[in-house]
């Protein structure tokens, strides 16, 4: 397995790779505004996606992607993994480790302070590998959002 940052070349091998993720997590999927947000994304650098690819046959095997997000407390930037999914035949495989690790080193070369992620209450087996490879829970901050599509503000 291989380990690469996505440029703008990689744009149609994301794509089915997104449209799965998306699948997965009940998402209508839309290629054209998948292609459209990737496109994005890549061109204007505002995100770092990792990809880690089967070496013989150049499947992609998984994905994540973060963001860059900053602390004024620390004063430093802090990195978001905001998505992250295995393609199904690659399960078990040790991909999640591999693009966590490369997150990680990410985090590190480019000085942030720290690699955050969520994920669902429900995904027990996420939140043991995010435990197993060094993560903590945190204990002392509840996280709140207002989501334009369900909730009114008045």
């Amino acid at each position: 397995m291989q380990i690469t940052k996505a440029n703008e070349s990689h744009l149609e091998l994301l794509i089915p790779a997104f449209e799965a993720y998306l699948s997965h997590f009940g998402q209508t999927n839309d290629y054209q505004k998948i292609r459209r947000f990737l496109s994005e994304r890549l061109a204007q650098q505002d995100s770092t996606i990792f990809m880690v690819l089967e070496e013989s046959s150049g499947a992609l095997a998984g994905f994540t992607q973060l963001y860059p997000v900053f602390s004024t407390l620390k004063l430093e930037a802090v990195w978001l993994l905001n998505d992250m999914f295995v393609m199904p035949d690659f399960r078990k495989g040790g991909v999640a480790s591999l693009l966590i690790d490369a997150a990680w080193k990410y985090t590190q070369e480019t000085g942030a302070a720290w690699l955050t992620l969520k994920t669902g209450i429900e995904n027990t087996k996420a939140q043991a590998l995010y435990e197993k490879l060094g993560f903590r829970k945190d204990e002392e901050h509840f996280y709140y959002f207002l989501d334009n599509h369900s909730v009114k503000h008045p």
